[in-house]
């Protein structure tokens, strides 16, 4: 081979050193786009936000968007940070707290606008940038440049007359899932859970008709989940926290098993009730039947047990899915006509979330959870909770499954509430699971 002259080792050095810094200058461009794009990791740090109760159907917690704290919706059903906003109409925001892009020092404007489609009506959104926290000023847990959705017109009747500004998305993907809002093309976002370095987080909702809920991350948080008396469920959910369910069953009421062959899930903070599938309905028929109006008999009202992935049993009493209205008695079931990889669907909502501690883990894809007392603390402790940790279940003191009597009697009353308040799941959610 010819040896190199001293031109080509010029223009070679120098083309390297060219290719040098062209990585360097992306490297550098990357960073800045990552710091745009609203990446602003955080010490992983303890951190509890308190979420007021409204009539037990609807959970606000703080939400901070430039330098305006808002009640929010902080919603594992849906992704995007969607804000009530002056763009919108005086009948959309009369008597509300609403986001208002000039007030803020760091906002950045945008043309994208969308539209989404949810069960209660549609909402039409103009994109903008902004910093944010989880929470108030004092949160540890921020992102600068975060995408925000500022709602200019919506057709959902419960937001007019709600106290609630603006739905925050929780899911556990790193992008916003394609499909899920018109038109198609918008830029993906980044969420905000991975723009804020949060893989883990729990939610608890005390029982009572005007007692709080709570959010917690942390060291705290994930030294629960790992401990004793929790189980994990994996999640199989694609862009939901989606979980299996391979039975439900009723004591005493003599109907077929609707998940005999397999059901799926989704554990969301931002649906008021329990949605079950038209599979179900001999089951929540049987219920309604059962009940009597005047409320004289929720004690002979059977627990519904739910067998999840991995031999773990939940439960719920009919604390959970009674509700007591000013006619009377009615059961709280919503019917959803879904179905997925694992069968049909159900939503589990805050009546779900009322009784079980639970955690949500981006990093292992698997919701943990314990059976939780009454003021929203895991139990832990107990010899109804398995400890094993490797092949989780929850059992009776005597070894067999819960019964009611693992209830106390408070625990087969009603919930009294407004359902004109309640949260339906978001349509959108479900064209995939």
């Amino acid at each position: 081979q010819a040896r190199m002259t001293a031109v080509e080792r010029r223009h070679g050095g120098g083309l390297f050193l060219a290719f040098l810094l062209l990585a360097q200058a992306l490297a550098i461009a990357r960073s800045v786009s990552l710091l745009r794009r609203g990446r602003s990791f955080q010490a992983n740090v303890d951190y509890k936000l308190e979420l007021k109760n409204v009539l037990g159907v609807q959970y606000h917690g703080t939400f901070r968007a430039g330098d305006q704290e808002l009640p929010v919706i902080y919603d594992t059903g849906s992704w995007e940070i969607v804000l009530l906003s002056k763009l919108c109409s005086d009948s959309c925001t009369q008597g509300k707290v609403v986001y208002d892009a000039n007030l803020s020092r760091s906002f950045a404007t945008s043309d994208d606008v969308m539209k989404v489609q949810y069960a209660g009506g549609s909402v039409t959104a103009k994109q903008g940038f902004d910093s944010v926290s989880f929470g108030d000023k004092d949160s540890p847990y921020t992102a600068k440049n975060m995408s925000i959705w500022q709602v200019v017109e919506h057709q959902i009747p419960v937001w007019k007359t709600s106290r609630f500004s603006g739905i925050i998305g929780l899911g556990h993907p790193r992008h916003m899932p394609e499909g899920f809002r018109e038109p198609p093309d918008l830029t993906p976002d980044e969420l905000m859970l991975p723009a804020m370095g949060i893989d883990m987080f729990s939610i608890c909702l005390e029982r009572g008709i005007a007692t709080p809920g709570w959010m917690a991350m942390g060291p705290k948080v994930q030294a629960l989940a790992a401990g004793p008396g929790f189980a994990s469920v994996p999640v199989v959910g694609e862009v939901h926290w989606g979980i299996s369910i391979s039975g439900v069953q009723a004591e005493g009421l003599g109907v077929s098993d609707p998940c005999l062959y397999g059901c799926g899930a989704i554990i969301d903070s931002g649906t008021s009730f329990i949605a079950a599938p038209p599979s179900a309905r001999l089951l929540t028929d049987a219920i309604k039947k059962k009940l009597k109006r005047d409320c004289s008999n929720l004690d002979e009202l059977p627990v519904i047990r739910l067998q999840l992935e991995g031999g773990v049993v939940a439960e719920l009493p009919p604390l959970a899915y009674i509700l007591k209205l000013s006619r009377g008695c009615r059961t709280g079931f919503v019917e959803l006509d879904v179905t997925s990889k694992q069968g049909p669907v159900w939503v589990l909502g805050m009546p779900f979330l009322r009784y079980y501690y639970t955690v949500f883990d981006r990093s292992s894809m698997r919701i943990h959870i314990a059976p939780s007392t009454p003021g929203c603390e895991p139990i832990l402790d107990t010899p109804e909770v398995a400890s094993n940790a490797t092949a989780p279940h929850f059992a009776a003191a005597g070894g067999g499954l819960y019964t009611k009597r693992a209830f106390p009697p408070a625990d087969f009353e009603a919930l009294e509430t407004d359902i004109d308040e309640a949260l339906p799941p978001p349509a959108s959610k479900f064209f995939v699971f």
